[in-house]
Order: structure tokens, then C-alpha cells, then sequence
């Protein structure tokens, strides 16, 4: 049984973890009556697969999923590089317990934009393995719901109104202007070169009133009772991502900005929510002490894919080292007597009514 799958058995603080909704969250696919299958491709490789010949499937197919493979680990291979974090089994499995993290930081809810019962279209940017994008969409039946990735880790069969597309979130959007409701970005921190640009495409793409909303973890690990020192390996390990980051352009350290970049983009009503995770389960307090099992559990089953890409291809380093150095960083992690805590931030706001007035002029 996967570590994923043990959570419901293991977790004994009385705190559910699963979405906030009148639909239970899709956990079989057998239990699924109108089940889709299939994951699409977007962005120049824009194509429905029933309607092309089996040969240029077949090169489309080889071009997603000609993946690169580096010390023992599977990446993407659409737009090779772009993304550091490996799209194995072992990463994704870290990414299925960060839902589940996310869903108890946020008691329950998928969202906290106050997103109206009727909305038709929704995106979740950068879906991973698309477990957010399959709850929104059984919380929301009758909206359409798409899910972009570079890599295609999504499950087969999915909700009737869930579809899945290979996209890099950067190339220029396909959707007509005014045109989704919603717009859902989770945990892309090092990946995007200029989220300006990205926020200023949600905008575009969204209908007057629509929301985007953005949830992301703050590297920077914390601790205010002076259990950690400043050279703890959980520190440097902030500190590391921090340097490379800069070399790349791609900050690991968008939870700083996003807020201000949100509003810059035209976005109002704007509002941050600023939440404390620990890290591992050192806290007394019931529902801290499960969120921080979680975090510790989701922190360790993809530290390795975290660092590898990163501290060899952009920092140098031989994978050995990076090994030895990530041994230091979980014993640092998984000691309790380190009261260790960092924050994850969600921001969430509206495009004006009054953008679709301008247009009208």
C-alpha cells in the first residue's frame, strides 16, 4: 500500500483531510460513472488523439514521453529542463501528500477564493499528478475543469468533466480572453521565469470577476524558541535554493512576491493568508502536530528529487555530495528536539468587473 493510501489509517487526531465538499474525492476509479480517458496536449502540440493517424500519435506520444532519466531518477521530457523535480512514482507520491497537507492547512477546503456555486470553467496551472484538479471537479460537476502540466503522471480515468493537457504555463496561453472563471496555481516555486507575465495571462484569459488564487510554501525555514542555529542544514538548504534561483532566474522564493505581483498585474480585492506548517510532529497542539507529520512525510518522500536536479545540473555539485549533504538535512528534519516551522502563503483575487466595461468602450 502506498504511503498516500495509509494516511487515513495512520492519521488518529480526529482532523479529516479530505475536501470540504458533498462529493467524496476520487479515490477509485471504478467508482467513477463517466469516466474520461486520456491526457492531451497543448501548446503547439495542441491535439485531440481520436482524430489524428496512429503515426503522428506516435511521434507526439515519443515527444512527451521521451523522458530524461539522471542518477536513477525519470524528468520530463516535453520542454526537457524547464521543470528540476523529477516525475516518478517516488515524487509523485510526495506531491499526493502535499494535497492532503494542503487540504488540512486549509480545513478542508480545495480553494478560499469565494468562488460563486455556477462557475463553467476552471484551470489548475501546473496540476502534477492532477489530484487537485479531480476533487475541484467533483466539488464542481458542471464546470469544466483543465489541468496543465509538462508531464502526462495523471490517472486515465478522471471525472467526465476533467480533462488533463500537456502545456508549459509559459508559452502563450490558447483560451480566449474572458474566458475562465477561475484560475488555480499551486506549488511551482523555481519553475516560472517571469510570473508577471503569468499573472498578466491569467488576467487576460479570465472573465471580469473571475478569481485567481496562488498557494505556495516560503523556503525559509523558521524556529523562535532558539532550537536551530543559523547553520542548521535545514537553513542552508533554504539558502542553497535562494543561490540558485538567482543563477536561473527562476526564484524558489515567489511566496515573498506573489501578492504584490498579483495586484501589479490588475487584480483587486486582493487577499493574503499566511499560515504556519511545522515540520515534523514536535507541536502539542492536535491539528499542528498532524500537519506536521504531513509536511515532515511529504518533505522526505521528495527531498532527494528536490535537490538533485538543482545542486548538480545549476549548482555544480556530484550527486555523492548532494547525498551526503541531504542525509545532514533529514536528520535535522526528523529531530524533534528542532522546533522547526516555515510559512505557506495563499493569495487569492479578482479581476475587476469593470475591465469588461473598458473593453465595451
Amino acid at each position: 500500500m502506498a504511503l498516500v493510501e495509509q494516511l487515513s489509517l495512520t492519521q488518529n487526531s480526529g482532523f479529516s483531510i479530505t475536501p470540504n465538499n458533498s462529493n467524496e474525492p476520487l479515490n477509485d476509479s471504478a467508482t467513477i460513472p463517466d469516466a474520461k480517458v486520456g491526457v492531451e496536449v497543448d501548446s503547439g502540440l495542441s491535439v485531440n488523439f481520436s482524430d489524428i493517424e496512429d503515426s503522428d500519435t506516435e511521434s507526439i506520444d515519443s515527444a512527451v514521453t521521451n523522458y530524461r532519466w539522471e542518477n536513477g531518477r525519470r524528468y520530463h521530457g516535453f520542454k526537457d529542463g524547464a521543470y528540476w523535480a523529477p516525475n516518478d512514482d517516488q515524487q509523485n507520491e510526495s506531491l499526493d501528500i502535499s494535497h492532503h497537507k494542503f487540504l488540512m492547512l486549509l480545513d478542508g477546503k480545495l480553494h478560499l477564493a469565494p468562488l460563486p456555486k455556477d462557475i463553467e470553467t476552471a484551470l489548475d496551472v501546473g496540476t502534477g499528478t492532477g489530484i487537485w484538479a479531480i476533487d475541484f471537479a467533483n466539488q464542481y460537476p458542471d464546470a469544466i475543469v483543465h489541468g496543465t502540466d509538462l508531464s502526462p503522471i495523471q490517472p486515465d480515468f478522471v471525472p467526465s468533466n476533467c480533462e488533463f493537457f500537456i502545456d508549459d504555463a509559459q508559452d502563450e496561453w490558447t483560451y480566449p480572453p474572458n474566458h475562465l472563471d477561475f484560475v488555480h496555481i499551486r506549488g511551482l516555486f523555481g519553475s516560472i521565469s517571469d510570473w508577471p507575465a503569468l499573472y498578466k495571462q491569467a488576467y487576460k484569459h479570465l472573465k471580469p470577476g473571475g478569481y485567481i488564487e496562488h498557494i505556495e510554501i516560503s523556503i525559509d525555514v523558521k524556529f523562535d524558541d532558539g532550537t536551530i542555529k543559523p547553520d542548521n542544514p535545514l537553513v542552508t538548504l533554504s539558502d542553497f535554493f535562494t543561490t540558485a534561483g538567482r543563477i536561473t532566474g527562476q526564484t524558489f522564493r515567489i511566496s515573498d512576491y506573489m501578492k504584490q505581483d498579483i495586484q501589479d498585474a490588475g487584480f483587486v480585492s486582493v487577499v493574503e493568508k499566511v499560515y504556519t506548517a511545522p515540520i515534523g510532529g514536535w507541536s502539542k497542539d492536535p491539528k499542528l502536530k498532524w500537519l506536521g507529520t504531513l509536511t515532515l512525510l511529504a518533505f522526505d518522500a521528495g527531498l532527494d528529487g528536490y535537490a538533485l536536479a538543482t545542486f548538480t545540473r545549476v549548482m555544480g555539485w556530484s550527486p555523492d555530495a548532494v547525498y551526503v549533504f541531504l542525509t545532514q538535512v533529514r536528520a535535522a528534519a526528523q529531530n524533534r528536539r528542532m522546533h522547526s516551522f516555515h510559512d505557506i502563503k495563499v493569495v487569492y483575487a479578482q479581476k475587476p468587473f469593470e475591465a469588461k466595461l473598458a473593453q465595451l468602450r
